[in-house]
């Protein structure tokens, strides 16, 4: 029976990331990013709220970690792609077993930078956030990244259609 495992969301970081490192192993550098998801709605005057739904714990493993680390800060947007993992440990002072619900990153997308001395904001709805890039078809020149034509399939001479008898 197949599963399926994924999670993805755009959402805004809530605090800086923290960038750790493994004494050994090939996934030596851990970025964890606290992601709010916000919900915009309207009320009965039309006036637009915006709810903060659900506050997810990132993993990010890697050279993408290291990437989070070095560029994103509070308040920046990002699209993060990956899998649902529980975290489980007993607690060390009253010994209760704990757990909790992680996201472990397959994928990290800056979609906006917040910089120190960019203006506070509320958090845009998703149709304001980022202005869609332009997108190339094939055969159109992309600024700065021509997109190659794909090759196209050569014909078989010789090939007949089969006729009903």
């Amino acid at each position: 029976m197949p599963y399926l495992n994924r999670y993805a969301f755009i959402g805004n970081l809530t605090k800086a990331p923290e960038l750790r490192f493994q004494p050994s192993g090939e996934k030596s550098a851990l970025c964890l990013l606290n992601v709010a998801i916000n919900r915009d709605t309207r009320d009965e005057s039309g006036e637009k709220k915006t709810y903060t739904t659900f506050i997810n714990d990132i993993e990010v493993w890697g050279p993408s970690g290291q990437a989070c680390a070095d560029y994103l800060t509070p308040g920046s947007m990002v699209m993060v792609e990956g899998r649902i993992d529980v975290d489980q440990w007993q607690d060390k002072q009253t010994g209760a077993k704990r757990s909790r619900l992680k996201v472990v990153a397959d994928n990290v997308q800056f979609l906006r930078i917040k910089h120190a001395d960019d203006e506070p904001s509320t958090g845009p709805s998703s149709a304001e956030a980022v202005p869609a890039a332009p997108l190339a078809t094939v055969g159109e020149e992309f600024p700065g990244d021509p997109v190659p034509e794909p090759p196209r399939p050569a014909k078989r001479p010789g090939r007949l259609a089969k006729t009903a008898s």
